[in-house]
């Protein structure tokens, strides 16, 4: 079964369809996801794509490491 998303997807949605997204994220340096109340708020409105560049954190780092865990990025 293909994991297919896009970083234009709310991280909210994210994690709530692929629980694992979370770690990923974290690890990447999102380390604001592991903080109680973060995902059902800022969650809601942020996206892969947007979060990425808030904490410049490439595009391309950010597809090969959920590419790694078997993610497909679709844009």
């Amino acid at each position: 079964m293909s994991k297919a998303i896009s970083l234009k997807t709310s991280v909210y949605q994210l994690v709530k369809e692929y629980p694992e997204i979370r770690e990923i994220m974290a690890s990447l340096g999102f380390t604001d996801i592991l903080l109680p109340g973060m995902l059902e708020t800022a969650g809601r409105i942020m996206t892969l794509e947007k979060g990425g560049a808030l904490k410049k954190i490439p595009l391309e780092k950010i597809r090969e490491s959920l590419a790694a865990a078997g993610f497909q990025v679709q844009d």
